[in-house]
């Protein structure tokens, strides 16, 4: 297996493993609605044994199957609001998508929004004109709670007991995102997004041009300091080889990358990003608001010298991915932030290691300032336009099975990825291993697969 490979192999199976689109409570510790009976149902029962053991046949819709597939009887249609991203083709292309419509007998009429997705989302809620299911389209606490205590949201609490039994037991190991989906009148109106990975969760993470290291003599940064001597080489000595001072030492694609990466380095959000203005204190246990804090204001000073020198994109505030990708292909690049290395281009598993462990900070602070486990509420909402609710939680219920992760995030075994002899996972390499030119990883992989973004 290349090294490239078998990068691509160990990111895809953490995210495919761990990071799910989960939330949901049962009863007075996850939320979902059960009667006394119900409670003395075993575990095993409770996750996915068949309708009877359950007593609910005589509640199941005529047209839809329990278990396994397809889910219905007959084929239907759900339309659905859904963020795209650049990276993607129409979804009606993607191969995942053109399978699980084969798979379940439910087409989706996709509704894509590449641009203003709040205004388009908040539009369509406030005409009436909107889908059967919003899915990845960031739908907020405020417009869950104030639309689903209106009904247009519907209460999922009764639908994920009795037809999602794998979101159902994931919610059952996993309390604290089972807290977070219940919204304050008690009901669960969304999936949330449910994160146990580092490499998810350490985002953005910064990558250094390891080719360009060994040309100015430097070694992977550890500190602060270490890492602008790195900065100043890569300006000063011509890494790139083509005799111009036309090296972008770092970038990203905002500046709000540059400052993810070196909030830990001076102790703050110690709590994680979950809110990204206050943490704790250390030495008092109390909580501080970040932005009037000291080490906020050096931090800032520290991203101003690297400004000012040189050794930061005079371009940061004006960035953008597609320009981060073209910057990478004409190795210009030195060091960059973002969520994955393939994000700089073609050039990005050749030429770009991240960082290890966290920077360590001027005060010997060391720390990753990391996602929580919780994401957003609103991954996966339904309407009450949705004429089949049940089939729309079996729908998403599958992507909760290793099976289906495997599928959401690597398509077709033997078409799109491969199980290697050492038991790992990994795309073809006719599919990753010749990425044409003026393309990138992201672009290459969402022909196939729908995760590219979100």
């Amino acid at each position: 297996m290349t090294d490239k490979r078998k990068l691509l192999s160990i990111f895809l199976i953490a995210i495919m493993m761990f990071t799910l689109f989960v939330g949901c409570d049962r009863d007075e510790d996850v939320g979902i609605n059960v009667d006394d009976e119900d409670e003395e149902i075993n575990n095993d029962e409770k996750t996915g044994d068949k309708a009877e053991e359950l007593d609910y046949e005589e509640n199941v819709p005529d047209n839809l199957n329990l278990e396994g597939f397809p889910i219905v009887k007959e084929p239907l249609t759900l339309k659905a609001m859904v963020s795209k991203h650049a990276a993607q083709p129409s979804w009606n292309e993607i191969l995942v998508w053109q399978e699980y419509e084969k798979m379940t007998g439910i087409k989706i009429e996709w509704e894509e929004v590449s641009s203003d997705l709040s205004e388009k989302r908040n539009l369509a809620l406030a005409s009436g004109e909107y889908p059967d299911v919003f899915y990845r389209a960031s739908v907020p606490d405020t417009e869950l709670m104030k639309y689903g205590t209106q009904g247009v949201f519907i209460a999922l609490n009764d639908l994920i007991d009795q037809y999602g039994p794998n979101y159902k037991k994931l919610l059952e190991e996993n309390p604290d995102a089972a807290k977070a989906a219940r919204m304050p009148d008690g009901n669960i109106y969304s999936y949330v997004q449910y994160t146990e990975s580092d490499p998810i969760q350490i985002n953005p993470k910064l990558y250094i041009n390891k080719i360009w290291l060994d040309k100015v003599g430097k070694d992977m940064p550890t500190t602060i300091d270490e890492l602008y001597e790195v900065l100043k080489a890569f300006r000063e000595e011509d890494p790139n080889g083509n005799g111009k001072t036309d090296e972008i030492p770092l970038t990203a694609q905002s500046l709000g990358h540059i400052q993810n990466i070196f909030y830990g380095a001076w102790g703050l959000r110690n709590r994680g990003t979950d809110h990204p203005n206050v943490d704790i204190d250390e030495g008092t246990g109390e909580l501080r608001f970040i932005p009037i804090q000291p080490e906020y204001k050096e931090m800032l000073e520290f991203i101003n010298k690297l400004y000012t020198e040189g050794l930061l994109d005079e371009e940061i505030f004006t960035m953008n991915v597609a320009q981060l990708v073209a910057k990478g292909d004409q190795d210009l690049v030195g060091a960059f932030s973002h969520t994955t290395v393939q994000q700089i281009g073609k050039r990005g598993n050749e030429a770009f290691e991240g960082l290890t462990e966290a920077l360590k900070g001027p005060y010997g602070h060391q720390l990753w300032a990391k996602r929580g486990n919780i994401g957003a509420r609103g991954a996966f909402v339904i309407t009450d336009k949705c004429k089949y609710p049940e089939a729309a939680v079996r729908w998403i219920d599958y992507f909760y099975t290793e099976e289906g992760a495997r599928f959401l995030f690597l398509g077709i075994e033997g078409k799109t990825y491969e199980k290697t002899a050492d038991g790992e996972y990994e795309f073809l390499p006719e599919i990753v291993d010749n990425i044409p030119e003026g393309s990138n990883f992201d672009q290459v992989i969402s022909k196939y697969v729908p995760y590219a973004g979100g």
